[in-house]
């Protein structure tokens, strides 16, 4: 079943669609323009924040009411509701747990822009999501949880509660562990068979856009920690780069549990636009 049509982000590029800034006055003495342009984008955030609030609050309640007259028209036709229509409860109350552990190793601050840092949060709140809604829970951990990403938790996303999330845990130590864990990545030929319960599986939490090649193959390396990557080109052919997000890696190893079907999990979670028409069941 399908979410609820979703809203844009509430991210520093939307509240850019909504408002257009006033014009860039001269940067102040000893500073770049790229660094004053940077400052004054966050000054302007901040000033206009509670109209950013109302209009993201006005788009909201624009899309919930366009979603339920969609629904009305079905009911007053007597026809039955489309799947992809039908939300999906916000929590799952019928979950099994996986019996593993997933670790987003958010060591990266420093290579993250601030839109980047945005984006990673947003997919450490999707993951949360899924783990909430998925047949099968995991505990998840998110470590060095520090620096910009925290910041963020902390002041643009302060009414999340994310130190409450259940199944869910957010820690400022950097250290992983070295036993029965397995760290995930595209670098490596070695392909990910099954998930096991009682291990642990480390997720790279980064948005990079591929510009940090074997970041998380060489700290698993330097750690001593197997990697691995996921099975995606024996089961489908994805367009563009065999690259998934944080969330999507999650919500794929949550979904594996169902049938323990690695094909099924790879074409109910992934967008239909990262996959070619023709699927393939044959190593690429």
């Amino acid at each position: 079943m399908a979410e609820e049509p979703k809203l844009a982000d509430d991210t520093n590029e939307s509240c850019e669609n909504i408002t257009k800034y006033p014009k860039l006055p001269p940067a102040p003495e000893g500073m770049s323009k790229s660094q004053w342009k940077k400052v004054w984008k966050k000054q302007q955030q901040l000033a206009n924040k509670d109209k950013y609030a109302k209009i993201r609050k006005e788009k909201k309640q624009k899309a919930k009411a366009a979603y339920k007259e969609r629904i009305q028209q079905y009911l007053d036709r007597g026809e039955e509701i489309p799947d992809d229509l039908k939300k999906t409860p916000r929590v799952n109350v019928n979950q099994k747990d996986s019996g593993i552990q997933i670790i987003i190793d958010c060591a990266f601050d420093e290579l993250m822009n601030d839109k980047e840092i945005v984006s990673m949060s947003t997919q450490i709140s999707r993951a949360y999501s899924s783990n909430k809604r998925q047949n099968h829970f995991a505990k998840i951990k998110v470590t060095s949880f520090n620096g910009r990403l925290k910041q963020r938790f902390e002041e643009g996303l302060h009414d999340a509660n994310h130190q409450a999330w259940k199944n869910f845990e957010f820690v400022e130590d950097a250290k992983l562990p070295t036993e029965n864990a397995i760290y995930l990545t595209a670098d490596v030929d070695e392909k990910l068979e099954e998930l096991e319960p009682g291990m642990t599986y480390i997720v790279g939490g980064i948005v990079d856009k591929n510009r940090y090649k074997n970041l998380c193959y060489d700290k698993a390396k330097e750690l001593g920690i197997p990697a691995r990557r996921l099975p995606i080109g024996e089961y489908i052919k994805l367009c563009g780069r065999k690259v998934l997000t944080t969330t999507h890696v999650i919500q794929l190893m949550l979904k594996y549990f169902d049938n323990k079907d690695w094909k099924e999990a790879f074409e109910s979670v992934l967008p239909q636009r990262k996959l070619q028409n023709d699927t393939a069941t044959e190593e690429s």
